[in-house]
């Protein structure tokens, strides 16, 4: 005779992404993406607005504009990296400029990784889909031991 199969009530969401991005532009077109592939999305222009929505709502994955108009999306990185509570949230960078000592600074800040703009669309699917992933990999491994 087999065992009853246990059933749980826990309810699947979707990953929320959060995408910090000054350019209006760039905001929406990331945001529809990241939609249609699945993603529950909320968007800010400048990093502290991204901060105080951090603080209000969980997110999956952070994707950052390094160049915004207040703080910059290292320091975004930084404070995020040093919050107990956010530390263990996935931060990709995104810049124009296409120095590498940015993709350097932004590794060494605990950001999992960088994207050179303009970007490919596949690109940034793959890289949000694989940490998404990859972060709950880690929270899987973590409750297990």
């Amino acid at each position: 005779m087999k065992a009853p199969i246990e059933q749980t009530s826990r309810i699947e969401t979707k990953p929320r992404i959060l995408v910090i991005e000054d350019e209006p532009a760039v905001s929406i077109l990331l945001v529809k993406i990241l939609k249609c592939h699945g993603f529950d999305v909320c968007a800010a222009a400048t990093g502290i607005g991204g901060l105080r929505l951090i603080g209000e709502q969980s997110c999956d994955l952070i994707l950052s504009d390094i160049d915004l108009p207040d703080i910059d999306g290292f320091e975004i990185c930084r404070r995020i990296k040093q919050n107990p509570k956010l530390r263990f949230v996935p931060v990709i960078l995104m810049s124009g400029r296409l120095a590498e000592e940015n993709e350097a600074l932004a590794l060494k800040l605990g950001a999992l990784d960088y994207v050179s703009k303009p970007f490919r669309v596949e690109n940034i699917v793959n890289k949000v889909s694989a940490h998404i992933q990859g972060a709950k990999s880690a929270v899987y491994e973590t409750r297990r031991h």
